[in-house]
C-alpha cells in the first residue's frame, strides 16, 4: 500500500518538497498560499468596491490603488532593515498580523478618505514581509537551489490567487464588509502560521552550494549535490588544483575587491529591476484596458486569461526552476525578459478583434514563461550578492526599487496609450525589454564566476 500511494503525484510532490527544502520554505509557502488566498478573496474587486459602493470615480480609484505602491516602497526597505536588526520571524509576523487586520477594517471604511487612508497603512506593513521572506529563504536554502526555493514561493501564490477571485464573487453578493472580513482572518491567518511553526534564521548558517542541508533537527537532508560557481581569480595564484594557497593579505585584498564587485552588480541591477518592473505591470494594469476598449474584448474573458497565468504557474513553475537552477541567474533573467518583449510584439500586432482572443492567449501565456524565469532567479540573484548581515535590506531594496517601477508604469503606459492608441506602446515596451535584457546580458558576462557571498 505504501508504494502505490506514493505514486499519487501530490503525495509523491509533498515528499519531493520535504526531502529538498528546509521547513522554513514549506512554512513559508503554506502560509503564502493562505494569505495571498485571502488577499485574491478580495483586491480584484477593489477597484469595483470604490466605485459603486463609496462613490468614487475611475481616476479617484486607481489614486487609491496607486497609493499602496508608493508607501511600499518605503515599507519595503524598512522591513529588510528591520529583518536584519530584530530576526526575520517577527518582522513577518507582524506584517500578515497588522495587515489582516487593516483589510478588515476596510470593509468598515464609510468614505473615500477612509478607505485611502488604510490603503496607505497597508502599504506601510504588508510589504515589510516580501523581504524578510526572501531573506529568510537565502539563510537556509544553499545558493545553488534557491531558484527553486523561490519558485515554490511563486507556486504557492498562483494558487491562491486562481482559486480566490472565483470564490470572492461569490462572497461578494454577502456584502463588501463581511468579505473583507473574512479576507483579514485568512491573511492574519498567516501569522498565526508563523508564529507556531516558522523558526527564525536570522544568523544560521546557510550550507555551501553542494554540501548536505540539514534539517531543523540536525539531519542530514537527500539532496542531489550541486557543482557550484568556480572560485575567483587570486592574483599571482592558478585555478588548477594544485595552485598555491594565498596569504592572509591577499585573501583580505582579494574579499575586499569582491565585495565592492557584488556591490556594483547590485547597483546595476536594481536599475535594471526598476525599469523591467514598471514595464512588467503593464500587462497587469494598462494591457487590460486596450483589450477592451480597442479590442473589444469582455471582462469575464480577460478575468479567464488572467487565470491562465497561474495555472501555468502552478504546472511548471518548479520544473523550469529546476530546469535552469544550475545556469547563470543574469542570463536566465535576460531570456525571461526576451519572452517579455516577445509577448508585447504580439499585442502589438494583435490589433484586429476577430483574432484578439487567441493573439492575446499566446501573450499571455508568453509572458507567464517570461514571469517563471525572471522573477525566482531576480530574488536568487540578490541573495547571492548580499552581504550575510544585509539580507533583507538588499531584498528591500529590491521591493523598494520594483515599487517605484509600479508606480510609474501604469501612468506612463496609460498616457502613452491616451496619446496613441494601438500598437506604439506595445512596440515602445519591447524596445525597453530588449534593452533591460541586453543589460543583463552585459551584467551577466562581467559577474561571470563571481561566487555568490556563502560560496565565496
Amino acid at each position: 500500500m505504501g508504494p502505490l500511494i506514493d505514486r499519487i503525484p501530490p503525495v509523491r510532490a509533498f515528499r519531493e518538497l520535504r526531502r529538498d527544502f528546509d521547513r522554513t520554505v514549506l512554512v513559508l509557502a503554506a502560509g503564502d498560499l493562505v494569505a495571498n488566498f485571502g488577499f485574491a478573496l478580495v483586491f480584484p474587486f477593489l477597484t469595483i468596491y470604490l466605485v459603486e459602493s463609496l462613490g468614487a470615480t475611475a481616476a479617484e480609484a486607481g489614486l487609491v490603488t496607486a497609493l499602496y505602491s508608493v508607501c511600499s516602497i518605503v515599507s519595503g526597505a524598512a522591513g529588510g532593515w528591520l529583518a536584519d536588526r530584530v530576526g526575520r520571524r517577527r518582522v513577518m509576523i507582524v506584517s500578515v498580523g497588522l495587515s489582516g487586520i487593516v483589510i478588515a477594517l476596510m470593509g468598515r471604511a464609510g468614505d473615500l478618505g477612509q478607505i485611502a487612508a488604510l490603503t496607505m497603512v497597508l502599504g506601510l506593513v504588508d510589504p515589510a514581509f516580501v523581504p524578510a521572506a526572501r531573506a529568510a529563504v537565502a539563510d537556509v536554502v544553499p545558493e545553488d537551489r534557491r531558484p527553486r526555493a523561490y519558485g515554490l514561493l511563486s507556486v504557492a501564490n498562483a494558487v491562491g490567487w486562481i482559486a480566490g477571485p472565483a470564490i470572492g464573487a461569490g462572497l461578494a453578493s454577502l456584502g463588501y464588509d463581511v468579505l473583507f472580513l473574512i479576507s483579514g482572518i485568512l491573511v492574519g491567518a498567516f501569522a498565526i502560521i508563523a508564529w507556531a511553526w516558522l523558526p527564525e534564521t536570522l544568523g544560521r548558517a546557510t550550507p555551501a552550494s553542494g554540501a548536505p542541508a540539514v534539517d531543523d533537527q540536525g539531519a542530514v537532508m537527500e539532496v542531489p549535490v550541486v557543482v557550484g560557481l568556480e572560485p575567483p581569480l587570486v592574483p599571482g595564484a592558478e585555478r588548477d588544483a594544485g595552485a598555491r594557497e594565498p596569504g592572509p593579505r591577499a585573501t583580505a585584498t582579494d574579499g575586499s575587491r569582491l565585495a565592492r564587485l557584488r556591490a556594483r552588480a547590485f547597483a546595476a541591477f536594481l536599475a535594471i529591476a526598476l525599469v523591467a518592473q514598471g514595464c512588467i505591470f503593464l500587462w497587469v494594469s494598462v494591457l487590460p484596458i486596450h483589450a477592451a476598449t480597442d479590442l473589444g474584448m469582455t471582462t469575464g474573458m480577460w478575468g479567464i486569461l488572467f487565470s491562465l497565468n497561474g495555472i501555468l504557474i502552478v504546472l511548471f513553475q518548479l520544473r523550469i526552476s529546476t530546469a535552469v537552477e544550475r545556469r547563470p541567474k543574469a542570463f536566465v533573467m535576460a531570456g525571461g525578459l526576451l519572452l517579455y518583449a516577445a509577448a508585447m510584439g504580439i499585442v502589438a500586432v494583435a490589433q484586429d478583434p476577430a483574432w484578439a482572443v487567441a493573439a492575446l492567449a499566446a501573450a499571455v501565456t508568453i509572458i507567464t514563461c517570461g514571469e517563471m524565469l525572471f522573477y525566482p532567479m531576480e530574488a536568487a540573484f540578490v541573495s547571492d550578492v548580499s552581504p550575510v548581515d544585509r539580507r533583507g535590506r538588499y531584498q528591500g531594496f529590491l521591493l523598494g526599487a520594483a515599487g517605484v517601477g509600479t508606480a510609474l508604469g501604469p501612468p506612463i503606459g496609460g498616457w502613452v496609450l491616451d496619446a496613441a492608441p494601438g500598437a506604439p506602446l506595445w512596440i515602445g515596451t519591447a524596445a525597453v525589454f530588449l534593452a533591460c535584457a541586453g543589460a543583463l546580458v552585459a551584467l551577466g558576462r562581467a559577474t561571470r564566476g563571481l561566487p555568490a557571498v556563502d560560496a565565496a
